[in-house]
């Protein structure tokens, strides 16, 4: 059943469903075979961290750097944006298949993400974290910590990379900036808005699923 709603991007079909995750927070949630995740900066710039699972193979996940390395090699990406994302080897298939993405400013070939030790590691102890907010969505899934797969760091943007250093700038987004995943399989997703303060102020996200006409 469609819900209420305005599609954020360009896509032609149903709404499926429409929902915002609070800044520093995760949902974890479904996308059927050939529906479309729409993932929107809904105030603002905020940086995201997304893993994806095959959702009838938990063991089939999504590999940040075979991503990167694959697309380039295919000549669909670069070290900002990719065209598809793909599962880690041996299964090497493509999981989801980017449709629109106006900003085209993302962190796809890291696939890490800020976690307890790291803030620990600066001070700051207690503070919400990416590898914390995914494991807890994901543990009804019956998922450990340890499950945890790479994330794709969308809107994430670094600088130096030229000079061989590794900075995290503000992304390149604004207010309404979206991209749109489609699902070449049923897919487990979880999103974390991420809570790196150091930064910005964290901001909710806007998650949008559709099922095209």
């Amino acid at each position: 059943m469609s819900v209420q709603g305005n599609i954020v991007s360009n896509i032609k079909g149903s709404l499926l469903a429409d929902f915002i995750i609070p800044a520093t927070y995760a949902k974890a949630f479904e996308v059927k075979q050939g529906q479309v995740l729409n993932i929107v900066q809904v105030e603002g710039p905020q940086m995201v961290d997304a893993v994806f699972l095959n959702a009838r193979d938990l063991k089939e996940v999504f590999h940040a750097g075979w991503t990167a390395a694959l697309n380039m090699i295919n000549g669909t990406g670069t070290m900002k944006k990719v065209a598809k994302l793909y599962s880690k080897p041996p299964r090497d298939n493509v999981m989801l298949e980017v449709l629109e993405d106006p900003v085209g400013v993302h962190l796809p070939w890291n696939g890490g993400r800020c976690s307890r030790g790291f803030y620990e590691g600066i001070g700051m102890r207690n503070h919400r974290s990416c590898q914390d907010n995914l494991a807890e969505v994901l543990a009804p899934y019956g998922l450990g910590e340890d499950d945890v797969p790479d994330v794709f760091n969308a809107f994430m943007n670094v600088a130096g990379i030229e000079e061989g250093k590794f900075e995290t700038v503000m992304p390149a987004s604004k207010k309404g900036d979206y991209i749109a995943l489609r699902a070449e399989m049923d897919i487990l997703a979880a999103v974390s808005a991420c809570p790196f303060d150091l930064l910005y102020t964290p901001r909710p996200l806007q998650i949008q699923i559709v099922q095209p006409d």
